[in-house]
């Protein structure tokens, strides 16, 4: 049974509780490991924010954020996401748009992120659009947020 999904539905903030790459051959592995963690959080004025990712990545050595090495930043990038801008949600679809302003993956920057989504409880589970892996296979990622109350 389809059930709508409104604005008022999802706004507020939201915990990861898991992410997943569903693949077309019927496998399923983690994201961004096995100690994914992360945050999103849809605003009453339409903005999004998503911030998510492996939370064992290795640690920077330098004490600043701007002075790691080159090394340790593509290290640091790899299994994490963060992005923000605006979303418009189709409650007839339950299809949300993130129209992405910045990201650490820039190629994201001016685009839009279809997100299909399913609410039960607290409990929002994100399916995003198909992608390709590096070895040439289909997948979906499949992400789930539990609602952050208090």
């Amino acid at each position: 049974m389809f059930v709508r999904i409104s604005q008022d539905d999802i706004v507020g903030s939201w915990r990861l509780l898991s992410a997943t790459q569903h693949f077309d051959d019927g496998s399923v592995e983690p994201e961004f490991g096995t100690n994914a963690h992360g945050y999103l959080s849809y605003s009453a004025a339409g903005t999004v924010t998503a911030v998510l990712g492996d939370a064992d990545r290795p640690r920077v050595a330098a004490a600043d954020p701007q002075d790691g090495t080159p090394e340790e930043y593509t290290s640091s990038a790899r299994k994490f996401v963060a992005y923000a801008g605006s979303y418009t949600l189709n409650a007839n679809s339950n299809e949300v748009h993130h129209s992405v302003d910045v990201a650490l993956y820039p190629n994201w920057q001016g685009q839009s992120q279809l997100r299909i989504l399913h609410l039960d409880g607290d409990t929002l589970t994100i399916t995003a659009s198909p992608r390709t892996a590096a070895d040439g296979r289909m997948f979906h990622a499949e992400l789930r947020w539990q609602r952050v109350v208090g």
